[in-house]
């Protein structure tokens, strides 16, 4: 087992996020396949659609389908953590690389993207509803 070379505040990953070039037959999909729901984000800016996958007493995180804009967009798991800044900090300095920096999302948070050492994305998400 590998254990931290300091002690270190744990974070998990809280909502993947499926690009979907057509996301109205994704959605079809994952509904018919997996017995998932969906609720558009109303939000005027993004094509975004909140999944509702089982109970909220199964384990498990629930995610979102977006509209896919490019062929490198890829499934992305987010991270939840207390300090964004600190976590950016963190990735930079044991070889990790931000790929998108800090921004707020209204109401929510502020959103960060990093690649991991072998070129993984992720998400980091740092919740905040007052955020502007």
């Amino acid at each position: 087992m590998y254990m931290p070379k300091k002690k270190a505040t744990s974070h998990k990953i809280i909502h993947f996020e499926i690009p979907a070039k057509d996301p109205k037959k994704a959605m079809e999909f994952y509904s018919d396949a997996f017995g998932w729901s969906f609720s558009k984000w109303e939000n005027p800016m993004v094509d975004y659609w909140f999944t509702k996958s089982g109970p909220k007493s199964s384990p498990g995180i629930e995610g979102a389908i977006a509209r896919k804009e490019s062929e490198t967009d890829i499934v992305i798991n987010t991270i939840s953590v207390s300090d964004i800044d600190d976590v950016i900090t963190k990735i930079k300095k044991y070889g990790g690389k931000i790929t998108d920096e800090k921004h707020a999302i209204p109401g929510v948070g502020y959103l960060a993207y990093f690649k991991d050492l072998d070129g993984n994305m992720f998400g980091i998400m740092q919740d905040d509803p007052n955020t502007k």
